[in-house]
């Protein structure tokens, strides 16, 4: 195997892996902590993170645009990918837990396929289609596995509800605004486009949480959380780069191919950690099979 092609693999691995991960620490950090309170801070301490890691990686010049469109391009990114996708994915986390919200909120490649095809004129293949039909399937399959101990209860079925539309809000954000990273980084380099965004997204973070929760502190967070909070800020930072520098050793498809296996990883590490709390079950099993499927189906 050619050492670099083998480089990009083992980077989309990591990149996997953060992700995966991502998903628990996010769940620890908002045990009984403010939603939007914590998704800034976890933004912000991502942030932080990332500058070191533009510096090493990266010249100055990767973060000029030539095209001042790019600039606009760059504050909707950051809006809707960092500061509006984060919430929806953080809150459907909370209320349905990891391994429902990953196999529905990570299938983007399929979803941004269609809007591709709608908005920017690619082709519509079978491929698309078929990866659709499986993505509803998957969901439809996720969402009939049942719920959670944690969130039993006839009381708790609205809050079940929107945790599922969230995370199916959250994988048409991502899909979104991946057609416009795509656009943005035919001008700068795509990890420029993703440091730039996480930089501007964390101000508006913070106004979000400050306009919809008055009295922030850093006390409202457990001092147990932090830890975690930070944890999910380093897997945050990790991702990223993996996944862009994975992209500069191999094929595009090798690294998707990969990182779309994140719904069946994360199902995996609940089956071996919160076999209780996230109740895996064989609909639950099949219905991320069937969305990575159908992920597999467009991007291969």
């Amino acid at each position: 195997m050619d050492s670099t092609h083998a480089l990009g693999l083992m980077f989309a691995a990591s990149a996997l892996a953060a992700w995966s991960c991502l998903s628990f620490f996010i769940r620890a950090a908002l045990k009984d902590a403010p939603l939007l309170q914590t998704t800034a801070t976890t933004t912000l301490c991502n942030a932080i993170l990332v500058l070191p890691a533009a510096w090493l990686l990266l010249p100055a010049s990767a973060f000029r645009p030539s095209r001042p469109g790019t600039y606009l391009l760059l504050a909707l990114i950051a809006f809707f990918m960092i500061a509006l996708s984060r919430l929806t994915y953080y809150f459907a986390i909370r209320r349905i837990g990891p391994s429902r919200s990953v196999p529905i909120a990570a299938s983007t490649p399929v979803v941004t396929g269609l809007l591709a095809a709608l908005f920017l004129g690619e082709p519509l293949s079978p491929r698309i289609f078929t990866g659709l039909a499986l993505f509803v399937a998957g969901v439809t399959t996720v969402v009939r596995a049942g719920q959670s101990p944690a969130h039993a209860g006839p009381a708790s079925r609205r809050d079940l509800l929107v945790g599922y539309l969230s995370a199916i809000a959250t994988t048409f954000i991502w899909s979104s605004t991946g057609v416009m990273m795509k656009a943005a980084g035919k001008d700068i380099p795509p990890m420029a486009v993703a440091a730039m965004a996480i930089w501007l997204g964390t101000p508006m973070a913070w106004l979000i949480a400050w306009r919809f929760e008055p009295g922030l502190s850093p006390s409202r967070i457990p001092p147990g959380n932090w830890r975690w909070v930070f944890l999910a800020a380093v897997c945050q930072t990790v991702a990223i780069p993996s996944y862009s520098l994975a992209m500069n050793h191999t094929l595009a498809v090798n690294v998707s191919s990969i990182t779309s296996m994140q719904p069946l990883l994360v199902i995996f590490l609940a089956r071996l950690f919160l076999r209780e709390a996230e109740n895996v079950n064989w609909r639950l099993l099949l219905g991320a099979a069937m969305t990575v499927s159908g992920t597999l189906t467009v991007v291969l």
